[in-house]
């Protein structure tokens, strides 16, 4: 009976036809477990219904049904991608419980099959990269254990480094209140080898769910554990088994009823614990011990952050043909007359900490001479860290040693021919750009759009791939980049004329108002479209035809163009149209300079040349987004070659773990599945630790190290479900909502069942009134890497949206900061 299979009959290479969840169940009865008995409707059945059961198979399934006993059941969904090592798809398909009947049963069934595409189930497919195609839903029909209580068991604690001790969490009536989060159970952290109890920690138990309803709970169930001493070691010896039979450690869901207990699932644990994350850490802190100077070095949490917070391995690597010394950043200083030292030919003054850049500040005066003649004040910033965070060179420091005064001379030449070459270039390369380095460049990225890569052979297709990757931010970027360099130029010199009159800080707003209105060229003005869009002189296909290259977060390489997902876009639109319109009569550019020259009283010889860097800076601000523009159109054509190896090998988005170097072993045809499950697992435990904006190279422990929360902070105590420390604005809702929110938001809520799934994909963590570390929605933050925290009875009262907040997962702190 292929459409039906009872648990007995399933084996080991079943997963298609049975499922993740029913491979488990039908394995561990077979292994004499203490498993339910029950039944499979397959995938075949699944796809042969299309989505409604007929006669036919309504037969086969009443049968199976009556040979169970009939009575209550327990109806699950199976899909083929569940319970596996890297997604555990923990709660995003449909649980029915108390089905009892024939006709419910049918029901219950179709509404597994439905669960396979709701939004909840699409978005955390989407977001853990698994891939559409193939995908069907068996569906497990299981005798429901009336259960006294019931939980979830994970053989190895996520929060013991040790690996000695289990996780337990327990409460009244069926296990839904548990892995739903609606109840915060009773916790026990027990001996791995003998189940003796090492902590406790009675909860929240306020209702159960019973098979037929939910029902509140007596004061004395509350205020007493749900479990004895004697029953935990017997739960304990019966999680060793399970982790025997699979050689693995296992998230286990089980009750206790008619005495004893009872399996009801078994899958892999796929959220790191608290031993990974110290292997994490502690190899974060070898690397940076190799890369650290002798003297010492400084990593500051500063600038490219600002456009590329967390990058991912491929988007990392492909970044450094623009940052290095004989990448596009390089050679744009050699082109104005530095020389970036040998060393940073392969080097970039940035180093990943924690998944994320920063700036190593030791290095950076290396990328313009291979003898820096000036340094950072080290010093000063160990005393003040938050100085580096807006980092200025110490010119005192061009004295330290006999060396540096013997140079001092040649660094006056070097930046005098500095001066002069910024000072000629600045006259012609606004024309040079837009008239000869941008047309044939535009010109090869249009005949590039236009050619189908799914007919390229592997090695042209690689091809491609590096020829642009050099095109556009090695080529193309050493020119596109100077704008910005010009541009500092000129407010360098506005800046150190204004000083002396006006005041170090008059002087920066001065700056500010002068800058004021700069444009992009009107091909490249970004946000001069947006407002033609929403005044409706602009056409959303015509927005997009001009801008579709761009999108949200745009350097990352794994994020969709907007010409791809114009989801952001809609949200950005959203959030300008209630903006109300201004019509106050702004100053011309020649105006403000005016005012600005009377003010600091310059002579007009002064303030006539002054005019000219004035106007230079405001058209290479605007020429720095121009430059910017047709960049991103190149590196969307490196983003399309990666998508296209992403398809032709089926990665499910995995390539953006990858890195350029393992791409002539993919066409090879070696699988890098492996590579790429240990790539995504570090990346998110290397984001979940808790490090500084200043790193120093003498404390390295630092890393890991829980920082302390934010003077005048309100802090409220939870319990930890999710390590990682984030800030941001809360975003309250009592119940899911479907409305498109600001990604970035820290969503504060009851709890999570598992609708609330596709707010986790924009949001920075998770903070809940109820729930424990073994919930579906603690399982899922950590999978998708957020910061948790729960056991907060009344928090979405207490907070409100837009306010500010910090929410350390890992010690189960949230602290309101405004």
């Amino acid at each position: 009976m292929s459409e039906l299979r009872i648990f007995t009959a399933i084996q080991a290479g079943d997963i298609d036809l049975v499922g993740g969840k029913g491979l488990s169940l039908g394995l561990m009865t077979s292994a004499g477990l203490p498993v339910p008995p029950g039944f499979c409707v397959t995938t075949l059945a699944y796809r042969q219904a299309s989505g409604s059961i007929d006669n036919s198979l309504h037969n086969l399934l009443t049968k199976a049904y009556r040979e169970l006993g009939r009575g209550p059941v327990a109806v699950r969904s199976s899909a083929t991608a569940e319970d596996g090592a890297v997604t555990s798809f923990a709660g995003q398909q449909e649980t029915i419980l108390g089905v009892e009947g024939e006709q419910q049963l049918k029901e219950a069934v179709e509404r597994c099959w439905r669960s396979l595409h709701t939004e909840r189930a699409r978005a955390y497919r989407q977001h853990q990269g698994v891939e559409e195609g193939g995908l069907a839903m068996a569906v497990v029909v299981q005798r429901l254990v009336d259960a006294e209580v019931a939980g979830v068991l994970f053989t190895r604690d996520p929060d013991d480094s040790s690996g000695e001790r289990m996780l337990i969490e327990a409460s009244w009536g069926l296990g839904e209140a548990v892995v739903s989060g609606r109840v915060t159970p009773d916790s026990f952290r027990v001996e791995r080898k003998n189940g003796s109890v090492r902590d406790r920690r009675l909860g929240i138990k306020n209702r159960r769910i019973t098979p037929t309803g939910e029902v509140e709970v007596s004061a004395e169930d509350q205020s007493r554990f749900c479990l004895n001493d004697t029953q935990l070691a017997e739960l304990a010896e019966l999680g060793r088994q399970v982790e025997a039979f699979y050689a693995e450690p296992r998230d286990i869901e089980w009750a206790w009823a008619e005495g004893r207990f009872w399996l009801l699932q078994a899958r892999p644990i796929t959220t790191a614990g608290a031993s990974d994350r110290e292997a994490v850490r502690k190899s974060e802190i070898e690397r940076l011990k190799k890369l650290a100077e002798p003297r010492g070095t400084v990593w500051s949490k500063y600038n490219l952050i600002e456009v590329l917070p967390d990058p991912l391995p491929m988007t990392w690597a492909v970044i450094q043909n623009l940052l290095s010394g004989s990448g596009g950043s390089g050679m744009m200083y050699r082109d104005v007359g530095f020389k970036p030292a040998a060393m940073m030919d392969h080097l970039t003054v940035y180093d990943l900490i924690g998944g994320r850049p920063y700036c190593n500040l030791s290095r950076e005066p290396y990328l313009q001479a291979s003898k820096p003649q000036i340094d950072y004040p080290f010093q000063r910033y160990k005393a003040t860290p938050l100085l580096a965070l807006t980092p200025e060179p110490d010119s005192s420091t061009m004295y330290r040693s006999v060396g540096r005064i013997l140079r001092l001379p040649i660094f006056i030449w070097r930046q005098m021919r500095f001066a002069r070459r910024i000072s000629k270039l600045s006259q012609t390369f606004a024309d040079d750009f837009r008239k000869k380095i941008v047309p044939p460049f535009l010109a090869e990225i249009e005949k590039a759009e236009a050619e189908d890569l799914t007919k390229l052979d592997p090695q042209v297709l690689l091809q491609r791939f590096e020829y642009w990757v050099k095109r556009t931010l090695v080529d193309f970027a050493r020119e596109s980049l100077k704008p910005t360099l010009l541009a500092q130029f000129a407010m360098q010199v506005i800046e150190q004329q204004l000083k002396k009159p006006l005041g170090p800080e008059r002087a920066r707003q001065a700056i500010a108002e002068l800058t004021a209105g700069a444009h992009p060229d009107p091909e490249a003005d970004f946000p001069t479209g947006i407002r033609e869009m929403l005044a409706g002189t602009k056409t959303r296909e015509q927005f997009l035809k001009q801008f579709g290259h761009r999108g949200s977060h745009e350097m990352e390489l794994a994020r969709p163009r907007w010409s791809e997902d114009a989801t952001s876009l809609d949200g950005l639109l959203r959030g300008k149209r209630g903006a109300p319109e201004t019509h106050v009569a702004m100053e011309t550019a020649a105006q403000c300079w005016e005012r600005i020259a009377a003010e600091a009283k310059l002579i007009a010889f002064v303030s006539k040349w002054l005019a000219g860097h004035v106007e230079k800076l405001r058209t290479y601000l605007g020429l720095r987004e121009t430059g910017k523009h047709y960049l991103m159109r190149g590196y969307a054509l490196i983003r399309k070659t990666l998508l296209e190896f992403d398809r032709r090998y089926r990665l499910q988005g995995g390539v953006f773990y990858l890195e350029p170097d393992d791409l002539p072993r993919l066409i090879a045809g070696e699988s890098l599945t492996k590579t790429i499950e240990e790539r995504r697992k570090t990346r998110l435990i290397a984001l979940s630790l808790e490090v500084p904006p200043v790193v120093f190279s003498d404390d390295l422990e630092a890393i890991g190290r829980p920082q302390p929360a934010p003077s005048g902070a309100t802090q409220l105590q939870g319990i930890p479900l999710s390590a990682g420390v984030v800030e941001g604005p809360a975003l309250v809702l009592s119940e899911p909502s479907t409305e498109p929110f600001e990604p970035g938001y820290i969503l504060v809520c009851p709890t999570t069942d598992p609708a609330w799934v596709p707010l986790f994909v924009q949001a920075k963590a998770l903070v809940m009134e109820s729930g424990g570390t073994l919930s579906h929605g603690a399982i899922v933050a950590r999978e998708f890497g957020l910061p948790a925290v729960a056991g907060l009875p009344d928090i979405h009262r207490q907070l409100k949206t837009g306010q500010r907040i910090r929410v350390d997962g890992g010690r189960g702190i949230v602290s309101v900061l405004t």
